[in-house]
């Protein structure tokens, strides 16, 4: 090869590296708008009051699939749900919790439908820690506010932008929520341009693999059982 081809072929390869420089994503401290954006989602969420919610949680005991409905506004979930790769009746069923208690009917086939059964269910208190599922709940019922967020705080907090990437065909931003007691942040929020949250991921203590939630709108209400209705 000529010295002159030689030349020519650097430079190309100059290029391109250098394309391929300028593409790299870097994480960052939230700009204003930004926060500005990750403030609404807790508030939209209460605002569509009612949504549709598909999760895959690790366990110990497997990882668990969950299909349902969240109810924003009055803390009540309702959800059918089976363990990936058994097939004892344990393994599935339906559930309903809010911030204190969940009710629980196993059995497989069964669906989060309302109004839901009147008998076979099961009652124990939500654990705050120590149960991968429970801490799923729990952060479901936190997903709303009724008023935005302060962005400034988020700004001064360690919540940071991460990358864009898409769900469903969908742009979205993709978020890490700020950390609590200066851990690492646990909660990461894929949010679209109006600030709707369509996907979440949770990092699970002593799990290698993230819960994921994913959300969408639903228009049909939410029946708690008698023991889960607000008071």
């Amino acid at each position: 090869m000529t010295a002159r081809r030689l030349l020519g072929a650097g430079s190309a390869l100059a290029v391109l590296l250098s394309s391929c420089a300028a593409e790299v994503v870097t994480p960052h401290s939230l700009t204003a708008p930004e926060a500005e954006r990750l403030a609404l989602v807790r508030y939209l969420n209460y605002e569509t009051r009612i949504a549709a919610v598909r999760a895959t949680v690790p366990t110990g005991a497997g990882t668990l699939v969950l299909d349902g409905r969240v109810d924003f506004v009055d803390h009540v979930g309702h959800v059918a749900f089976r363990t990936e790769g058994r097939a004892d009746a344990a393994s599935a069923g339906i559930l309903q919790w809010n911030p204190a208690l969940v009710a629980f009917r196993q059995g497989r086939g069964q669906r989060a439908e309302d109004p839901p059964a009147a008998d076979g269910w099961q009652l124990r208190r939500l654990q705050a820690e120590g149960s991968e599922l429970d801490v799923v709940l729990l952060v479901l019922l936190n997903l709303a506010n009724d008023r935005p967020d302060n962005p400034q705080l988020l700004r001064q907090s360690s919540a940071r932008w991460l990358r864009t990437d898409t769900v469903d065909g969908d742009a979205v931003d993709v978020f890490a929520g700020p950390a609590e007691g200066g851990e690492e942040a646990r909660l990461t929020y894929w949010v679209d341009r109006e600030s709707n949250l369509l996907r979440l991921t949770i990092r699970l203590s002593g799990q290698e693999v993230d819960a994921v939630l994913s959300f969408s709108p639903s228009s049909v209400p939410l029946v708690p059982l008698p023991a889960l209705t607000p008071r």
